[in-house]
């Protein structure tokens, strides 16, 4: 059986968040390690919505969700920020020392 491929949209999603908002806070650190940690912390508190990647599956379903789920990816990527500003690793090693 052949399926196609399938993806996360609310990655995307947190993705788009995070450039919207990072200029708006310029004293929160976007550095890559940050960036990461910002948006695991997102997508763990936000439900899981897989689309079909086919492209036109894609576009339609993005452009309808988006707007349902806008205020929450907002919420939650906005949180992620707070907490990762207050607690950054990005002058951590692996083991967070």
């Amino acid at each position: 059986m052949h399926h196609l491929p399938f993806k996360n949209y609310m990655e995307d999603a947190v993705n788009h968040m995070l450039n919207r908002l990072g200029p708006q806070y310029p004293h929160i650190c976007m550095c890559e390690r940050c960036r990461t940690d910002m948006m695991m912390i997102a997508l763990n508190n936000l439900p899981p919505r897989y689309v079909s990647t086919h492209k036109a599956d894609v576009l339609r379903r993005v452009e309808s969700m988006e707007m349902s789920y806008d205020v929450e990816v907002l919420t939650e990527t906005v949180r992620a920020m707070q907490i990762v500003h207050g607690q950054p690793h990005h002058n951590r090693n692996e083991e967070g020392i």
